[in-house]
């Protein structure tokens, strides 16, 4: 790695962004192999890490980082929620580190990770769909789309490369419930919310900071994940979310934000569950028809950046709402 004018390390993964004295934040570059964010925070006699990313590579950049900027090796490395894109980079870390996450996310992330195991079993399969997207980035003339294209490219060329090594490794230690770090510089505590982006969310608050560690409580400015959500619970969370004492929220995904950008996310989930109820239930739609539909401003730009995530989305709630339909 190397070092800025301002001495902080850099990495083709990430850019550190100094939110206060011995806290940064670790967010994704714009296009790069890496795409969720992460988080390192020295309590003065601890340096605690909040997620790792999911290239083994960008874990060990990390990991670098921290032991730079806090003069100490990590004292604890805490997982925000099961998913392979900010999991899989903690075998980077040594297996005397403390892992800590809920028992919810650590029974969940064998799923989560299923399909890397799967592309180890198989590499000729992530072969052929990274060349399938090195077909689509020739062919597109769209600017709006090309950064996530490229994206996707450098991360299955880094994924395709890491595939031999990578291992899956499970938290050692689990909580349910608050959890506070009582260190020499300052307090922090993890929350959880269950359900939310998934079964189990964890953040990671800094109360004498104002800040908050989202994880992927947290898409700013882009559209966010909801096959494995329940809506109307995340929803609940950025409710409470806005009346926290805090100023700067960094998420799992995008950059740094503040409370408008958690009413953003907020309405974009909330006006998607009202297009997709219009589309089935007073309109009759297919899922299909109801594909074609939009948002309105600013989210027709996020839907533009990414129409597989707005396909993901709108798949799922018609299901979610199906399905609730089916049961009455």
């Amino acid at each position: 790695m190397e070092k800025t004018s301002e001495a902080l390390p850099t990495s083709e993964h990430f850019e550190l962004h100094r939110l206060t004295e011995g806290v940064w934040a670790a967010l994704a570059l714009e296009v790069g192999p890496t795409f969720s964010n992460a988080g390192i925070v020295d309590l003065g006699d601890q340096t605690l890490v909040f997620d790792a990313f999911e290239l083994p590579a960008a874990g060990a950049n990390l990991r670098a980082a921290a032991e730079h900027l806090t003069g100490r090796p990590v004292t604890c490395l805490v997982l925000s929620h099961s998913h392979s894109d900010h999991s899989v980079g903690c075998q980077a870390f040594d297996l005397d580190t403390p892992f800590l996450s809920t028992r919810a996310i650590r029974d969940e992330i064998p799923a989560s990770t299923g399909w890397l195991r799967h592309y180890q079993e198989h590499p000729d399969e992530l072969e052929e769909a990274l060349r399938s997207e090195r077909e689509r980035l020739a062919a597109t003339t769209d600017e709006v789309l090309r950064p996530s294209i490229v994206r996707a490219v450098a991360r299955m060329e880094h994924l395709l490369a890491a595939l031999p090594d990578l291992t899956f490794r499970l938290p050692d230690l689990t909580f349910d419930g608050p959890l506070v770090f009582h260190g020499t510089r300052r307090t922090v505590e993890l929350h959880v919310v269950a359900p939310g982006h998934t079964v189990s969310d964890v953040y990671l608050l800094l109360p004498q900071d104002r800040i908050c560690f989202m994880g992927d409580l947290g898409f700013l400015r882009q559209q966010p994940f909801l096959f494995f959500a329940v809506p109307q619970a995340w929803i609940a969370w950025l409710d409470q979310a806005a009346q926290l004492d805090v100023d700067v929220f960094v998420p799992g995904h995008g950059p740094l934000g503040d409370k408008a950008d958690l009413a953003l996310l907020r309405r974009y989930i909330a006006d998607l569950q009202a297009l997709v109820k219009q589309a089935l239930v007073e309109e009759g739609l297919s899922a299909e028809e109801t594909l074609a539909r939009s948002l309105p401003a600013p989210f027709d730009a996020w839907i533009a950046a990414s129409p597989p995530r707005w396909e993901a989305n709108v798949r799922a709630l018609y299901e979610k709402l199906w399905n609730e339909i089916a049961d009455r």
